[in-house]
């Protein structure tokens, strides 16, 4: 499995599905981000996710590169939130990776995930253990990179992408808050779980998923 070729109509067909999973945790979302925050992590979520179904569903970019950075914008102008400016970050970091391409392999999707690790920490200034978003997402890509060197098999490497993303989130819960308005009482925030960290485990579970599913029709 490691010849898997993806292009532009098979990207979008998984995106849209994890953007269509992503909004049936809109509520658990929005009441884990009211323990910490102001509990608006549900509707940025799924004004998100909207934004990625409507732009994706027509995209006006056959540059897989373009398409997603331009995604990106698309979610930040729906939802100039702190998360949603991050989670737009993240699509226009992964873009930046893949510019020119019309066809991606494994490679590039370890390219992609660095590439949206990079646009986060530049724009949020965030690092892994911070209690954000990161915590899911850096042990994902590494997790996914690190398996798929070894063994060669994509399916594998993104189901142990998917239990590193879950362990990063459940860490979440004995760490600090640095960022956002748990930042404020951080010792206050140990025992309970990052919204940002949980809905990035969220996307990349169902992200994962359907591009299993993908690669073993193909099989």
């Amino acid at each position: 499995m490691t010849g898997i070729t993806l292009n532009r109509a098979d990207l979008t067909s998984v995106l849209i599905r994890a953007a269509g999973d992503m909004k049936g945790h809109v509520d658990q979302l929005r009441d884990l981000d009211a323990v910490m925050g102001d509990g608006d992590l549900g509707v940025t979520v799924g004004m998100g996710s909207d934004a990625m179904i409507a732009y994706l569903s027509a995209p006006d970019e056959t540059d897989i590169g373009k398409m997603l950075v331009k995604c990106g914008m698309n979610v930040n102008k729906v939802n100039p939130s702190t998360f949603g400016t991050l989670q737009a970050s993240a699509f226009m970091g992964a873009g930046k990776a893949v510019l020119n391409k019309t066809e991606i392999t494994v490679v590039d999707l370890i390219s992609m995930g660095n590439g949206a690790i990079d646009g986060i920490k530049k724009r949020g200034k965030a690092e892994v253990g911070d209690k954000t978003m990161l915590d899911s997402l850096v042990p994902a890509v590494e997790t996914f990179q690190r398996s798929f060197t070894e063994k060669e098999d994509i399916v594998e490497a993104l189901k142990a992408a998917v239990s590193a993303a879950e362990a990063g989130m459940l860490a979440t819960d004995h760490m600090k808050a640095k960022f956002g308005r748990g930042s404020w009482r951080p010792d206050g925030t140990v025992g309970k779980r990052d919204g940002g960290a949980t809905a990035f485990y969220y996307m990349i579970e169902s992200f994962a998923g359907h591009l299993r599913d993908l690669v073993n029709n193909r099989v």
